[in-house]
């Protein structure tokens, strides 16, 4: 029987344990949502400007250059020979999908608000599960992810059983990237991480490139409403100030993907998946610094019964006694 190529790489992907094990995983995970937060300001910024495909395809461009040298560094060129490519498209699709209507959301409502829908993902993605991997999800799983919904509900505040277009926009990014994630759970046993990256980032530039060539003359942007003008706003020449913050963009990207794999590679998922939330607290950090945001209490309680509900759901995710199909690489991956 032949062998997987990539099988001396992907057992080198696996978990470590102990304690510095986990202590440097605990580290690169912190980095990674760190500097990831960090992006979030740059671009709900440049959004004032610049149209969302406009930033994503500048930064694709400069990111695609270090995720390649991961690549070259990981295996070299034969791991970018994988067996689903269009997986590894419709992936990266969706991955682009989800971001665009985060950003959009960024445009219109406060950053820690934004953050806290996204992060609706890992309770969207135990749902999916069930339904695509027939994974079996116990009871106190579903209670977590009902719990969840709940605080998404405190934040949202329907009124009239309405709901704002821009509340939807982060939980519609967030089923996006769920069910991205659903198909790196089928497509990572065989594929190292630098691969999926750059195959993701293939399909943020090509589709971002397009969009631009058919929606750049800015047609339509004047919507009045910020999320819809970001969306269709004009391509202009940046200036050299904005090129900079865009390509700084790209750079954290590449890095903070790199800190999110490597995380996951040398720790257990269970130790280090749950400090993903420090997208959270530092959310609400930058929303007050830059924009003087100061959610509500309601908002507070919501957002710390997502953070409660998804940490819960995580760590059973990651317990090893239970059938799944998911791996460290697989919980979550931004770009």
């Amino acid at each position: 029987m032949a062998s997987n190529p990539n099988a001396n790489l992907l057992k080198a992907a696996m978990p470590q344990s102990g304690t510095d094990a986990s202590v440097q995983g605990i580290v690169l995970i912190t980095l990674g949502i760190g500097v990831f937060s960090i992006q979030d300001v740059f671009i709900r910024v440049l959004g004032d400007t610049y149209p969302g495909f406009q930033i994503m395809f500048i930064r694709g461009l400069v990111a695609i250059i270090p995720i390649f040298v991961f690549v070259m560094f990981s295996g070299g060129l034969q791991t970018l020979r994988v067996a689903h490519p269009w997986l590894n498209i419709l992936r990266g699709v969706l991955a682009l999908t989800s971001y665009t209507l985060y950003y959009m959301a960024l445009q219109a409502l406060p950053l820690a608000v934004s953050t806290a829908l996204f992060f609706v993902a890992p309770l969207i993605v135990t749902l999916l599960s069930v339904l695509f991997l027939r994974e079996t999800v116990g009871v106190r799983r579903l209670a977590a992810v009902l719990a969840g919904f709940i605080g998404v509900m405190m934040i949202v505040r329907p009124t009239d059983g309405a709901v704002s277009m821009e509340m939807l926009l982060p939980a519609l990014a967030a089923l996006a990237y769920a069910i991205s994630i659903i198909i790196t759970r089928h497509i990572g046993r065989n594929q190292t991480g630098p691969s999926l990256a750059f195959y993701a980032m293939l399909s943020f530039i090509a589709v971002s490139g397009l969009a631009g060539l058919f929606l750049g003359s800015g047609y339509g942007a004047a919507s009045y409403h910020p999320s819809i003008d970001f969306l269709l706003r004009g391509w202009v020449l940046p200036t050299s100030g904005d090129m900079f913050l865009i390509a700084i963009c790209g750079v954290i990207a590449a890095f903070g993907f790199y800190c999110l794999s490597q995380g996951y590679r040398v720790a257990p998922v269970s130790v280090v998946a749950p400090f993903e939330f420090v997208a959270m607290p530092l959310a609400v950090f930058w929303g007050f610094l830059v924009w003087s945001e100061v959610p509500s209490p309601l908002t507070f309680s919501g957002i710390a019964v997502i953070i409660v509900s998804g940490i819960y759901v995580l760590q059973r995710e990651a317990r090893p006694d239970t059938k799944r199909l998911t791996s460290g690489k697989g919980v979550r991956l931004r770009l």
